[in-house]
This record gives structure tokens, sequence and C-alpha cells, in this order.
């Protein structure tokens, strides 16, 4: 069993090995009797939630048994959550894989952001803006139907810390599509590439 949390638009293949898990209204409002059209500008993402029966979830609510899962992977998805809810969070995590189960985290790097601002390659507005840490202003819709605002940053140094601090001990740095386990690495999405960083930690 492994949990996809996060999965927004990319959910794993409906295959009985993943749960894909989604904390967007969306999810919610994709299981009313409605064609995906009508959901407008959301009607792919309506018909990827539908296609892979993506489940509702949030950090704070999400829970297995100990020991039960093989693998959990999070893309884009722990820089929503406060630090200390990621922290939380990843330590459930950790509870919850069977011993020798893999976590992989995928997160934007913020070390690759501030070194193409100090070599010049995004201006000022750019690297704020492209934090998702602040913005000028928060659209109602925004607030209901995403989670777009960071709440916290990190590079591989800092996250491989919190990962040491709730129990994890064999920390890889992992490239995209490359890892311990290929059910989760073929989770991974190109388009998040040249911006993120790769961690798996092994119970």
């Amino acid at each position: 069993m492994i949990v996809n949390f996060g999965c927004g638009a990319n959910p794993a293949p409906d295959d009985s090995r993943y749960i894909n898990i989604d904390g967007s209204l969306t999810v919610l409002l994709a299981r009313l009797p409605l064609p995906a059209p009508a959901f407008g500008s959301r009607a792919g993402f309506v018909r990827a939630l539908r296609a892979s029966r993506v489940r509702y979830g949030t950090a704070h609510r999400l829970t297995f048994p100990e020991n039960s899962l093989e693998g959990f992977y999070a893309s884009h998805v722990l820089e929503h959550l406060s630090k200390h809810d990621c922290e939380d969070l990843v330590a459930r995590v950790r509870k919850w894989l069977k011993p020798g189960g893999v976590l992989r985290a995928v997160l934007p790097d913020l070390k690759k952001a501030a070194k193409a601002y100090v070599e010049g390659k995004a201006d000022a507005s750019e690297f704020v803006a492209g934090t998702y840490l602040t913005a000028d202003g928060t659209r109602w819709w925004e607030i209901l139907f995403g989670h777009s605002r960071h709440r916290w940053m990190y590079d591989a140094a800092s996250f491989s810390q919190l990962l040491v601090r709730v129990g994890f001990r064999n920390l890889i740095e992992c490239e995209m599509n490359q890892g311990q386990l290929e059910p989760l690495y073929n989770l991974d999405i190109p388009s998040r590439q040249a911006e993120s960083f790769y961690i798996e930690a092994v119970k």
C-alpha cells in the first residue's frame, strides 16, 4: 500500500497499490453528479480526481494503522504546511510505515531559488513571488479551492534535519525517477524537476 498525499491533478493510476489523497475542496465537489465541464477551468482536475478515485484528506485528519504502509509520497505539498505541522505529519508517517518502508518527499528547493537570485537569473520580485510565501492579495477562490500559498520553505539539508528529528536515519538525496522503490519514484512529475529536490527516508 502506497499513499500519494497531496496528489492534486497528478494522481497515481487507478491501481490497488495506491491511495490518492488531496485536501482541495474540489475533491469533495467532484462527487456531485455534474459533468466535468460544469466545473469550468477545473474540469481537467475533476476528470483526474474521478478517474483515479482520489480521496479527500488533510494533514491534520490523515491517519493509517501503524506499520501498514510500504511507501508514502508527497510532492510539492509539505511546504504548504507550517513547519510544526509538517514535522508532526512526517513523524506520523514514520509510524505508519512498515519497517523498511520508504518516505519520498519532493519539495521546491529554496537554495536553487536563492542561487538564481544571487546570480542575477531572477530579480527580487521574481524571487519573492517564486517562494509563494507572500502575496499582494489572496482571492477568495484560492482560499476555498486551493492552497497556493507556501507556509515554509526548505532545502535538502534543512528538510533532512527535520527527518532526523522525527527518527528517520537512512536518508538519501535522489534525482527525479530514481530511488529505492519504483512505485514511488514513478510518481515524480517532470515539470517539477528544475525547481525541486528529492529525498527518501527509510524506516
